[in-house]
């Protein structure tokens, strides 16, 4: 760089977050206007020094390809069941190209993937025909659940709570603080699990299904659930009263008491088993 050459931190910034995440450009910025407010530098040359051996813009290209391939890993290993539905290649040039139109902001790389779902469908290849692919809807699903995954597993709660027994009486009982409900048009939860199993799992025909995701002491549990289950689940959510959540539901669900308190003994006493529910 030439000692003449003054540019503001945060264009400097910009503009090699530019250049690094989109070197052909595919987004329409160029990275030269980023230098408007610069003194004496308007391009690569003028920025970064060149040696004997490489040209400026060659030093500048083993910087794009490592920062890219690292970030183009982060990205893997988050979306790693969705790597293996769409395959390395597809899935490397929607990473690319997601890395390019939306660059982070964020210092902690495990945000990298934040709006990768949302990139999907705004880029899904048949959003101009009047039919939708069922593939696609998948394929934005397995990313939104994946990320979520990553968001759980960080997410900051109580962790030094008493779990509920057998003996814990029913109106002291509360859901632990980890309790995430899912509700997809594909088997979603089956599919990265089988994933995770290393099981090879083939894409999926659509079929409404429902989950939950626990965390309790820093681990995961997944499990499937029946809509009622999830309904009932979602409500104690909010009501954070067992009683209540009872009332509304057998309201809603049309239930007669006696059968419906049949019902939520056994559910109870699965979900205490799985570490549901909280003193």
């Amino acid at each position: 760089m030439s000692k003449d050459v003054q540019i503001p931190l945060k264009d400097f910034q910009q503009w090699m977050q530019q250049l690094l995440l989109d070197p052909y450009q595919q987004t329409g910025i160029d990275p030269s206007n980023l230098l408007s407010n610069a003194i004496n530098a308007s391009s690569i040359e003028d920025v970064i020094c060149h040696s004997e051996k490489l040209t400026a813009q060659e030093h500048l290209g083993i910087y794009q390809r490592s920062y890219i391939a690292r970030l183009r890993n982060c990205m893997s290993q988050q979306f790693s069941a969705l790597e293996y539905a769409l395959g390395e290649t597809i899935f490397c040039a929607f990473a690319d190209d997601y890395l390019a139109s939306r660059p982070s902001h964020n210092y902690n790389l495990s945000f990298l993937g934040a709006h990768f779902s949302e990139y999907l469908q705004n880029n899904r290849p048949d959003a101009e025909e009047e039919v939708k692919e069922d593939w696609i809807d998948f394929m934005i699903e397995l990313a939104q659940f994946e990320y979520a995954i990553g968001v759980i597993f960080e997410e900051k709660a109580e962790e030094n709570y008493q779990l509920a027994t057998t003996n814990t009486p029913e109106e002291d009982l509360k859901l632990v603080p980890i309790c995430a409900l899912f509700k997809f048009q594909f088997p979603v939860r089956k599919y990265y699990s089988d994933f995770k199993n290393e099981k090879q799992p083939s894409l999926p025909l659509e079929n409404e299904t429902y989950g939950v995701v626990l965390r309790h002491k820093f681990k995961l549990a997944v499990y499937d659930l029946h809509k009622e289950q999830y309904d009932f689940l979602n409500l104690l959510k909010e009501q954070k009263d067992i009683a209540a959540t009872k009332e509304i539901f057998k309201v809603q669900y049309k239930e007669n008491d006696t059968l419906f308190e049949q019902v939520w003994s056994s559910w109870k006493e699965r979900w205490i088993a799985a570490n549901f529910f909280r003193v």
